[in-house]
């Protein structure tokens, strides 16, 4: 299986994935610790996990931006020792008993040129497939290995990285949340925006259109310089929002 790594010097970034599942290392999130965003696939993760490792860091702030399973599965390959956990506030709703809205095949055939817009591959769609018997966020509940060691609310910071802001992001899911960095002015979007052919996407892939409004309204004036999307390659430019595509586009697809 090919996993790419793309290193993002000038924004401290670290950009490791499979196919288009990304996971992001964030070198310093602002206490001299790095920030794992997104562990989805169990390979990748080690991937990430191994790159912190050669750079002499072992505590890690980990965060996934919601509870689906390409982006929590990797939890079963990380050391609880030596991390802490940041998972979405509402996801402890759904621990609770709150029936989660997932997209349906339907919605999720709509993102159709984020996935042929890079080299197939099988391996980690099978590694999700497996992993989401036991671990993530569905239609059949809530299932994770490890409790949180803090629950994000939209205006929080991350405990650990303190340099990154929780914006809550609804429509793709109800507990879809990205990561702001309004110094860097880089976005952690998960998958309230993807990206396609060079360009930011607001997700078509919704179970609520009238949330996904707000979000896209509340994140399209943001100076995003660079955008780290869940799906997708990175965006870097000086106005990738403006010039992101709504939840209707693109068309060609």
């Amino acid at each position: 299986m090919s996993i790419v790594v793309t290193h993002l010097p000038e924004l401290g970034i670290t950009a490791v994935s499979s196919w288009v599942f990304n996971c992001y290392v964030v070198h310093d999130g602002g206490a001299g610790r790095p920030m794992l965003v997104d562990p989805g696939v169990p390979s990748v993760t080690r991937r990430a996990l191994e790159l912190i490792a050669s750079r002499g860091s072992a505590a890690v702030a980990v965060v996934a931006t919601h509870g689906h399973a390409d982006h929590v599965g990797g939890l079963e390959v990380i050391d609880t020792r030596e991390s802490t956990l940041a998972l979405p506030d509402r996801i402890r709703s759904f621990l609770d008993g709150e029936p989660p809205r997932s997209p349906a095949l339907g919605e999720i055939a709509l993102i159709r040129p984020v996935l042929r817009d890079q080299p197939f591959s099988l391996r980690p769609v099978l590694e999700v497939a497996r992993t989401r018997r036991h671990t993530g966020v569905d239609g059949r509940g809530a299932r994770l290995p490890r409790a949180a060691d803090q629950w994000l609310a939209d205006g929080d910071t991350v405990a650990g990285a303190p340099d990154w802001e929780v914006i809550h992001t609804p429509g793709h899911t109800d507990d879809s949340t990205s990561l702001w960095n309004p110094t860097t002015r880089v976005l952690l979007s998960g998958d309230a925006v993807l990206s396609v052919r060079g360009r930011a996407w607001f997700t078509p892939e919704l179970v609520d259109r009238d949330l996904a409004a707000a979000t896209e309204e509340r994140l399209r004036p943001l100076p995003v310089r660079a955008l780290l999307p869940g799906h997708g390659r990175p965006v870097v430019g000086r106005s990738v929002m403006t010039h992101a595509i709504g939840p209707d586009g693109p068309t060609g697809g």
